[in-house]
């Protein structure tokens, strides 16, 4: 996946406050889902242009609870409001991606991980062994600035390796 136009939910926001400078953005309460064994937060988001705006953009978002990642655990609902944000606004305006960062990033894989340990020195591994840590914002961010075009690395490691081979650590 080509990250290179992907433009993240501050920046829309910014845009779409330059744009409309009396928008306004109204969520609604977030909402538990349950389908089959799955269960997902669900949230939506309605974003008024201005104060007379009859029709606002509107957007739902879902995120898996408990979520799949260490970077998502305990965030979800928050993860999901900004994911349901960055859609409306990318409704609102054009731009190359509409899936954030988050959202490439806790798809990558459907199985859990475990969060390194805060203040320890040696490198951090996932506790299984088995399953390779999922790829972080940072390495996406780095893969999109440094130009990278090709698919979306399959884990951490295989991030690392690209963004060291086109030298940019």
């Amino acid at each position: 996946m080509n990250l290179g136009d992907y433009v993240d939910v501050p920046t829309r926001f910014r845009l779409a406050l330059d744009k409309w400078p009396d928008l306004r953005v109204v969520e609604t309460p977030a909402e538990v889902v349950t389908i089959g064994d799955r269960t997902f937060i669900s949230v939506t988001v309605k974003v008024y242009r201005d104060l007379l705006d009859l029709l606002p953009c509107v957007a739902t978002a879902w995120e898996p609870f408990p979520g799949t990642t260490p970077y998502v655990r305990n965030s979800e609902m928050m993860n999901c409001s900004t994911s349901a944000l960055g859609r409306a606004l990318g409704m609102m305006i054009p731009f190359g991606k509409m899936a954030s960062f988050e959202e490439v990033q806790n798809r990558q894989h459907d199985g859990p991980t475990v969060a390194p340990s805060r203040g320890t020195q040696t490198k951090a591994t996932p506790a299984d062994g088995d399953k390779p840590w999922p790829v972080s914002k940072s390495q996406l961010q780095n893969l999109a600035a440094i130009g990278y075009a090709g698919p979306v690395p399959a884990d951490w490691k295989e991030a690392n390796a690209i963004i060291k081979q086109m030298g940019k650590t």
